[in-house]
């Protein structure tokens, strides 16, 4: 009897392996009850000046159940939301969940990193006993949230704000023909490293777009790269005007612009 072959591209399994590695992980990281977070201490926002409850472990949660140490965020605003994101706490605390949809802003997901960063040490030895609850508040450092308190933010571009825009993040648009020695782009904030929009990761308005210093450890899923792809082609014109000097920002730019 003549078996059946199945043959599949390089590509394809890759795709397959990259999918199972995201199961597992969401299996892994995600609580199946919430009865979970009594191994975990509730700081709430006016402890930290986040604007957001996070749960942090107090007593080797992470041992017991075989994982590195997280932190994990209400994926909400609202206490009753119960739902909690997983942050690895580590000198490079990423999202450890593929999968879900956030319904909190990228902003407080780059603070909550920077939380973790300035707090690594003391997060650390809270989770390994080595100090008390007390102790640990003692010693919490507050970050200066530099992207939530708009204090390290350049003004050499324009910024339309998500909450206008419906876009996944704020952007920066060229105008005034800033963008010379570079090609036509606007920016966005793509991590938590990047403080300022010099650093900011680039969209070339062009068609199909070109993304420029996007970092790996990048929490944006690829639906909101594509939500900033389409905002470019469905104004690529009205971007390239803007950028060349040819129109006003406020009167004629902001009139005009999809979204």
């Amino acid at each position: 009897m003549k078996k059946n072959i199945i043959k599949i591209s390089e590509q394809e399994l890759q795709n397959i392996v990259k999918e199972s590695v995201k199961k597992i992980l969401h299996e892994n990281y995600q609580m199946n009850s919430v009865d979970e977070l009594m191994e975990f201490m509730w700081l709430r926002p006016k402890m930290t000046h986040l604007n957001v409850d996070i749960f942090v472990d107090d007593g080797q949660s992470y041992i017991r159940h075989k994982h590195e140490l997280l932190l994990f965020v209400r994926n909400g605003y609202d206490k009753h939301v119960n739902e909690f994101i997983p942050f690895s706490v580590s000198q490079n605390p990423i999202v450890l969940d593929d999968v879900m949809d956030f319904n909190i802003s990228y902003d407080d997901i780059f603070c909550v990193q920077d939380f973790i960063l300035a707090n690594l040490n003391s997060l650390q030895s809270l989770a390994n006993r080595n100090i008390s609850q007390f102790s640990f508040i003692q010693s919490i450092r507050i970050p200066s949230y530099a992207l939530c308190e708009r204090k390290e933010m350049l003004n050499e571009m324009s910024t339309l704000r998500k909450e206008d825009t419906n876009l996944p993040v704020d952007v920066w648009v060229d105008e005034g023909a800033t963008f010379q020695g570079h090609a036509p782009r606007l920016k966005f904030r793509a991590s938590q490293e990047q403080r300022t929009t010099r650093e900011f990761s680039s969209m070339l308005l062009t068609n199909p777009p070109k993304i420029e210093n996007m970092p790996k450890n990048s929490p944006l899923r690829k639906k909101d790269i594509e939500k900033l792809e389409s905002f470019v082609i469905n104004n690529l014109e009205l971007l390239l005007k803007l950028a060349n000097g040819e129109i006003d920002f406020t009167t004629e730019f902001l009139p005009n612009v999809k979204y």
